[in-house]
């Protein structure tokens, strides 16, 4: 599997990153340019929409080591940083152009927390898997592809964090983007700080966020306006993919299913890996859009590792895991 370890600050960790993967990360924005285009997006238009928003600015104002990753990836990689924002805003350029997927179970009494993560196809075969060893901060093992800072993933003091895209929201460019919320919570250690995080930023996407840490699971709705907690820490388990839980009558029928199967599984105590390995894995990309299984990571804190699964593995019915070591070369 990819993995790539970053360290330092934010410029220094987007030009390791940037310098080390800049052929497969001028590649990724080739793909995902021609899937646009494919898609009969005007990609000039959603490139003009990006630089000229505030989704920029906010990111630089609320998260600045992350906005220096960014840039840092786009010098370390000698690309124009406009691929490089196409690249990391990607759930905000869904709400231009749609597609969205992605299935989390949690369950405390077994340390448990783990999602698919549903991508369009032109992800398909990137997975690289982010070591981030940041400046005073936990270690984290981060899912993600060529030229994005991180999708999901669990740090060394018992933090994870899944997501799932909310079909309810539609973009607020004014807002702090999903990568940028991702990145930053896996830089803290408790629930507690995870909720004031939350609370206390303006979202530019609607995502759920699930955290797992030493002081339970949470799962925080949130898009533009709206922050609302819907799994109450001193919850055992929970579920989540597509829609927000109050509404599922606005859900698509792909969310309404993986959700019954993830809760099933929850209540029945199976074993939450194989849901996740074959019983939620979406494989038909039903548009060049709509999501099929990039990948998929489980945490089990205090494990001293992440395991991550290639969505090639999991989509053709032989799931491949992985531990990943938040130490390299550690020998347990």
């Amino acid at each position: 599997m990819d993995v790539v370890e970053v360290s330092g600050a934010g410029a220094a960790r987007g030009f390791t990153h940037g310098q080390a993967r800049a052929q497969q990360i001028g590649e990724a924005a080739r793909a995902l340019r021609q899937q646009l285009h494919e898609s009969g997006v005007d990609v000039d238009a959603v490139t003009d929409r990006l630089i000229d928003s505030e989704l920029t600015n906010t990111a630089l104002t609320c998260t600045p080591d992350l906005w220096n990753e960014v840039t840092g990836i786009a010098s370390g990689a000698e690309v124009a940083l406009v691929d490089i924002l196409l690249l990391t805003f990607l759930d905000e350029v869904w709400s231009f152009t749609g597609g969205l997927g992605c299935s989390v179970a949690a369950r405390s009494s077994a340390a448990f927390l783990g999602q698919t993560m549903d991508l369009p196809l032109w992800t398909a075969g990137r997975l690289m898997i982010l070591r981030v060893k940041a400046e005073r901060k936990p270690t984290a093992l981060v899912m993600s592809y060529p030229g994005m800072i991180g999708l999901c993933g669990a740090n060394d003091a018992g933090l994870g964090v899944a997501v799932n895209a909310l079909e309810q929201f539609t973009a607020d460019s004014s807002g702090l983007g999903v990568a940028f919320i991702t990145r930053h919570l896996l830089t803290l250690k408790s629930l507690r700080e995870a909720a004031k995080f939350l609370n206390g930023i303006p979202h530019a996407a609607g995502q759920a966020y699930t955290v797992a840490a030493p002081d339970g699971i949470a799962t925080w709705e949130c898009g533009p306006g709206h922050v609302k907690i819907v799994t109450a820490p001193a919850a055992s388990q929970c579920a989540h993919t597509n829609h927000l839980l109050a509404e599922p009558a606005n859900a698509s029928r792909s969310s309404l299913r993986r959700l019954a199967t993830l809760q099933q599984a929850l209540a029945s105590d199976l074993d939450l890996r194989d849901t996740l390995s074959y019983d939620v894995v979406l494989t038909d990309p039903r548009t060049s859009n709509a999501g099929v299984t990039f990948a998929a990571f489980v945490a089990n804190p205090p494990a001293a590792h992440v395991d991550f699964a290639d969505g090639r593995t999991l989509r053709a019915g032989a799931p491949v895991w992985e531990s990943i070591k938040y130490i390299a070369n550690a020998s347990h």
